[in-house]
């Protein structure tokens, strides 16, 4: 049988240190694919209401240009 050799506390804080900024990273990851995919489904429905679709949010559409 062949012992395994035990973590040092410095050991264990690195993995602890690494799988915390995994999270994160997930984290990251995982809001960047709800932006997309909100995004993409709003396209769809521009696309299916055979409107041209800005990317902007309803609020943040560029003002109308009245000619001045």
């Amino acid at each position: 049988m062949t012992s395994r050799p035990s973590r040092t506390p410095a050991d264990q804080q690195w993995i602890e240190a690494m799988f915390a900024d995994l999270q994160r990273q997930i984290d990251q990851l995982t809001g960047d694919l709800l932006a997309l995919t909100n995004l993409v489904h709003a396209h769809t429905l521009a696309a299916l209401n055979g409107e041209p679709h800005t990317g902007a949010h309803p609020d943040q559409q560029p003002a109308a240009d009245d000619g001045r």
